[in-house]
Parts: C-alpha cells; sequence; structure tokens
C-alpha cells in the first residue's frame, strides 16, 4: 500500500509528515477556488508535490485548451462572455493566466453549465464555486487570454479601476463568429423580456457604459441583418455611477426572425418561444 507523503512545517523549511483527512480536504479546497498549487504550498506549509498528489484529478493548470475543437459561434461565445462578465488576472513572473466570469448564483447555473460545457469540449478544465450572490468561474491559461486578446483590447481608464473593453477588428470576424459574440453578450449582459406565461419573448436589452462598444455592437447588429435601437437608460438617484448606461435593445420580430441562430442560454430557458 501506498504511503502518503508526510509533513512537517518548520519556518520556510518543509518536510513530510502524514496528512489528516481535514488537512488534505484544506488543500482540496483551495484548488478548487482556484489557487495554484505554489500558492496552496505556501500557505498550508506543504510541499508542491503533495499538493499535487491530492489534486491532480482537477488540477487546472495540468490541462491545455484546444480552441480549434470548437466551432466559430462557440468561440465567439466566449469572447462575448469575456466582454460582458469576464476580468483577467496576468502575473506573468509567478505564471499566472486567469480568466474570471463572475455570474449570478440563483439565476445563471444554467448558464456556468452551458460554459463549462464549451470548456470541456475544448480539453480545459475549470473551476467554479459560489461567495454569497456571485458564482465565480475560472479559468486558467495563458493560450485563453491570448486568444481573447487577439479579439478584445482592454484599456486602463483613469478614474476607475474596470478597464474598457474595445473589440479589435470586428468587421473581419465572420458571420458564425459574431452570432456567437453576441449570444455571449445576452447571456452575460443581456436581459430577455418574456410575457407573463413565458411562453413568447419580447426582445433583448444588453446595457453598456461605453459608447464606442455600443456603436460597434450595432454595426455587428446591422451586419447580421438585425436592426436594433437605442438609447440611454434613465439615471437612478441611488446609481452607483452617474456616467451615462447606453442600452441595445433587439425588438421581438428581430430577434424572432434569427432566434435559432444564437447560442444563448437565455434564449433558451422555455421551450416555447
Amino acid at each position: 500500500m501506498e504511503k502518503e507523503p508526510k509533513r512537517k512545517c518548520n519556518m520556510s523549511e518543509c518536510s513530510y509528515e502524514r496528512l489528516s483527512s481535514q488537512e488534505i480536504e484544506d488543500i482540496r479546497v483551495l484548488a478548487k477556488k482556484g489557487l495554484s498549487l505554489k500558492r496552496i504550498s505556501a500557505q498550508l506549509c506543504v510541499p508542491k508535490t503533495t499538493v499535487y498528489y491530492h489534486v491532480k484529478e482537477y488540477c487546472q493548470k495540468m490541462t491545455h485548451i484546444n480552441l480549434s475543437a470548437l466551432s466559430e459561434k462557440e468561440q465567439g461565445y466566449l469572447v462575448g462572455m469575456f466582454v460582458g462578465d469576464g476580468t483577467l488576472i496576468v502575473k506573468r513572473k509567478q505564471g499566472r493566466y486567469l480568466t474570471k466570469f463572475a455570474l449570478d448564483a440563483e439565476r445563471d447555473k444554467d448558464i456556468a453549465d452551458h460554459l463549462s460545457s464549451v470548456f470541456k469540449k475544448a480539453g480545459k478544465r475549470t473551476t467554479r464555486y459560489v461567495e454569497r450572490s456571485s458564482l465565480t468561474f475560472k479559468v486558467y491559461s495563458k493560450e485563453f487570454i491570448e486568444f481573447l486578446l487577439r479579439h478584445v483590447m482592454c484599456v486602463k481608464q483613469e478614474d476607475s479601476r474596470r478597464k474598457l473593453k474595445i473589440l479589435t477588428n470586428p468587421e473581419k470576424w465572420t458571420t458564425a463568429f459574431k452570432f456567437g459574440f453576441v449570444s455571449g453578450l445576452i447571456d452575460s449582459d443581456g436581459h430577455v423580456y418574456y410575457n407573463r406565461r413565458k411562453t413568447k419573448h419580447f426582445g433583448v436589452l444588453i446595457k453598456t457604459a461605453d459608447d464606442a462598444f455600443r456603436d460597434q455592437l450595432t454595426e455587428i447588429l446591422t451586419t447580421l441583418g438585425i436592426e436594433a435601437t437605442t438609447y440611454t437608460a434613465k439615471q437612478y438617484k441611488k446609481s452607483y455611477s452617474k456616467k451615462p448606461r447606453y442600452v441595445v435593445y433587439i425588438p421581438t420580430n428581430e430577434l424572432e426572425r434569427s432566434c435559432h441562430r444564437f447560442l444563448a442560454t437565455k434564449l433558451k430557458r422555455f421551450s416555447r418561444l
């Protein structure tokens, strides 16, 4: 019977000592939250080889992503999800390349399931966990970030911690990629209106604080043969930001003509549309 590694922590040096079941569980909990082997090792004073021994079946950094296994529509969907709900954390010296998606824990489980299935098709393991009302979805991959940055430019703002996301050459995207991109935006930043019986939809609303992105999105929709309307959202007294919010609205008749071409989970939540 194979013996488990032992651990003994003395200042910054770690040797081996048998781990308790609780210590093993602590390692797995941190790994599921997306911490690297190095960080778990330092935090719990456990050798990296020992950490890997207990988490190797779902260790995020041990899988590579094969984006060519995805259709153009699925690739576009990932870019749309990133533009709507994604964040990049890149620390090159530490070799950390993380993409995070922030979803609603109560309403977006089906979206997280779909997102997970797309990454699984590409051969990439992912992590997701719930914190309060947020469902955090993590992907560790340098290749995936490089893919995103070929389609989206992230620009720092002087008066905000958030970065502007500007689409790169969307006029060169294929029709399938564009439909996928809009699908990802609907699932992240979009709201689908339904009648009270939830048997028919009444269009899609997508909000943005960036007028340049608003213009890029409406141009993409125009090339897809979809006529959207735009307007400035009403400002509320309790709003945390005084900046204008722009709305891109896809009307009912426009959506009905092309609904079957989208991948958006929010459009598939009810069988009779």
